[in-house]
């Protein structure tokens, strides 16, 4: 005598014309304890699958009327029912007739005579791999949930960094604002007080010091409005078409400063990508920062290399009297390492070139090699085969 389990909550339902066959598999699955139905004809099988989905279908092939592989056909047709696992049970034994079988669906296919523990142990095989395929289905969908939640979340931050930028953005354009227009009276009072002094060597020390502050204050103001306006300039993508002619511009600037340039068997014209203006600005502030930590402070040398993509300029320093995480901390906005450096005198415009060189999808680089020699590097994103005017080229 088979023993009886506990009940389970799978369903089977039996189809099968021959009533001796039927009660057979009924009773022995009640036996077992799954919930088990029991139809004679294809066209009542449909009924019950439809009116209430079983977890498996033992299905006869030779059937009157309609036979088993018309049924399953339709279950398979059916979006409700195509999952159920259907395992046929028939005399027919052909090779042919069992292949017929699997490509319309089945997923088993047992002959009659049949032997009950094979059959049952079919069954149960195919009920648990269809637990396990629920229990996957469930689970990515719970995944999808998981997964749709979370990009919401990456959205709303993302939002949230975006209003936060901006207000950012706007509140450092309201300060520099704000604070120029007192400032521009306290330096115009400091001046005019200056011009009352009668003059002396003292008058002259104190004087200069006090314009050296003013002129840092107002390039402060400048370098905090050019950060809040930073992604409006990165948007001005035009060309710089001839690179030495932007650092003799340079040069003009600062003429008590020798800057060469060394491009080994590089071309003349070199287009990288940013707004011409930002980009002389950026280089000039790499050339201070080469001037204060170096030794030689009347001139300093470029060493320029281009790839497939990029355009790189490197300085080498031979003062660079700061550890490798102050360097890796440089070019932070609130960086103890570059307030407490030979840098601080430049304020923030460290900060704005590596912003600006950024914005137009490069980088701004300082390594340190030994105790005071390093280099400073500003890579830059290079475009190929553009076309030039005519007296770009010439």
């Amino acid at each position: 005598m088979i023993s009886t389990q506990q009940p389970k909550s799978d369903r089977i339902l039996v189809v099968d014309d021959t009533p001796a066959n039927v009660q057979l598999l009924v009773k022995m699955f009640t036996q077992r304890g799954y919930s088990t139905q029991a139809v004679t004809s294809g066209a009542l099988a449909l009924e019950a699958a439809r009116s209430d989905p079983p977890d498996l279908i033992l299905l006869d092939i030779m059937m009157p009327h309609m036979n088993g592989f018309e049924v399953c056909e339709q279950l398979k047709a059916d979006l409700a029912l195509r999952d159920i696992p259907v395992i046929f049970i028939s005399a027919l034994h052909e090779t042919n007739d069992k292949v017929k079988g699997f490509r319309i669906g089945g997923v088993d296919y047992v002959s009659k005579p049949f032997q009950l523990d094979e059959v049952y142990a079919r069954v149960q095989t195919h009920l648990k791999l269809r637990q396990l395929q629920r229990q996957l289905s469930e689970h990515n969908d719970r995944l999808e949930l998981q997964v749709a939640q979370r990009t919401q979340d990456l959205v709303n931050a993302y939002q949230r960094v975006q209003e936060l930028s901006q207000l950012k953005g706007e509140f450092l354009s309201m300060i520099s604002h704000e604070m120029r227009t007192p400032a521009n009276g306290v330096m115009g009072l400091g001046h005019l007080l200056l011009d009352l002094c009668p003059g002396s060597d003292t008058l002259t020390h104190y004087a200069d010091l006090f314009t050296q502050s003013s002129n840092r204050m107002l390039n402060l103001f400048d370098d905090v409005s050019l950060i809040s306006d930073m992604d409006v300039f990165a948007k001005k993508l035009g060309v710089i078409s001839r690179l030495p002619d932007l650092l003799v511009q340079l040069q003009n600037e600062l003429p008590k400063l020798l800057i060469t340039l060394e491009k080994p068997d590089l071309p003349d014209v070199i287009i990288i990508k940013g707004h011409e203006p930002l980009l002389s600005r950026a280089l000039k502030t790499m050339i201070l920062l080469a001037i204060i930590f170096s030794n030689n402070k009347s001139a300093v040398h470029l060493n320029m290399k281009v790839d497939a993509k990029h355009l790189h300029l490197r300085l080498a320093l031979d003062k660079l009297s700061i550890s490798s995480t102050q360097v890796d901390d440089f070019f932070r906005l609130g960086s103890d390492s570059r307030s407490g450096s030979y840098a601080e005198p430049l304020g923030l415009a460290p900060v704005v070139a590596n912003q600006i060189v950024s914005a137009f999808g490069g980088q701004m680089r300082l390594f340190r090699e030994s105790d005071t020699n390093g280099y400073l590097e500003a890579i830059f994103l290079r475009e190929i085969n553009l076309e030039l005017p005519n007296e770009a080229v010439a």
